[in-house]
């Protein structure tokens, strides 16, 4: 499909919501090992008592959380390995779900890295390493690409299908009024571009998908855990309420909503 910048005037449409006793199609997370992405595959499984759940991360044996999900919900949870970063591993999932005839309702890119051993947000220029810069944008930028280059094919075609990126707010360039940050506030700014270029080519032959990046507010996981401190405990989320938070966005989206940045509360953030 070539990419060409084209914009409609689309009829709003009913708000769409997760459907319920679904037998083919699916909501698909990425990233479900812990954090966000967990809580996601565990709120779906309690509120959609019938719809299949697909849950990837690079290494699910090590999850203890989806190893007790899948004993409470057997084939209703099914767990794919999957490094979003390496292409061949995406091209592997989308084989499998070709063999059990799958077809996708809901994919939510949960994937995303702020810090590890090596690699600490930049404080000022002289903090930037390439190498560093290079990771951030695989694992924050290109991963949610790959996945949805090789799963568009399964989403749904005659009735509502969703793609959730998980963003963040410092993505907003408008909205940078502190500095800092460069390869994580770069890396989730060039997602938002991603996901409202991506929109506009999946609306010609997909004109009821609705594709958005998201914000989930501050989420007390791993990636946000050192820099808490600095934060009224009150603004920080669980990742239970995270997780419900995002889904009740989600059941509200409609057509008119596709490439947008939206909050977890609902609300638009400025590019």
């Amino acid at each position: 499909m070539g990419v060409v910048a084209v914009c409609h005037n689309r009829k709003k449409t009913a708000p769409m919501k997760l459907k319920v006793g679904l037998t083919k199609a699916c909501a698909l997370i990425q990233g479900a090992s812990r954090g966000i992405g967990l809580a996601l595959v565990d709120e779906l499984l309690k509120s959609n008592t019938d719809q299949l759940v697909i849950a990837t991360c690079r290494n699910p044996r090590s999850s203890d959380g989806l190893k007790s999900l899948m004993e409470n919900y057997g084939e209703r949870l099914k767990v794919f390995p999957l490094d979003p970063t390496v292409e061949s591993s995406t091209i592997k999932v989308a084989e499998m779900l070709s063999k059990q005839s799958t077809s996708i309702e809901l994919l939510v890119n949960c994937t995303g890295i702020l810090h590890d051993s090596k690699l600490r947000p930049e404080k000022r220029i002289d903090d930037i390493n390439i190498e560093n810069l290079i990771e951030l944008f695989k694992v924050n930028s290109i991963s949610a690409m790959l996945a949805i280059k090789h799963l568009r094919k399964f989403l749904l075609r005659d009735s509502r299908s969703v793609i959730v990126n998980l963003s963040a707010r410092v993505g907003s360039i408008s909205d940078n009024c502190l500095g800092g940050w460069y390869g994580y506030r770069s890396s989730k700014a060039a997602l938002n571009q991603l996901t409202k270029t991506l929109s506009i080519e999946l609306q010609r032959n997909l004109p009821l998908n609705v594709c958005v990046a998201l914000h989930p507010g501050t989420v007390d996981t791993q990636l946000s855990q050192p820099f808490q401190s600095a934060i009224p405990k009150e603004k920080i989320f669980t990742t239970q309420t995270a997780a419900r938070q995002i889904l009740d966005v989600i059941s509200k989206l409609n057509s008119t909503d596709t490439g947008s940045f939206i909050a977890w509360d609902g609300s638009k953030i400025p590019w």
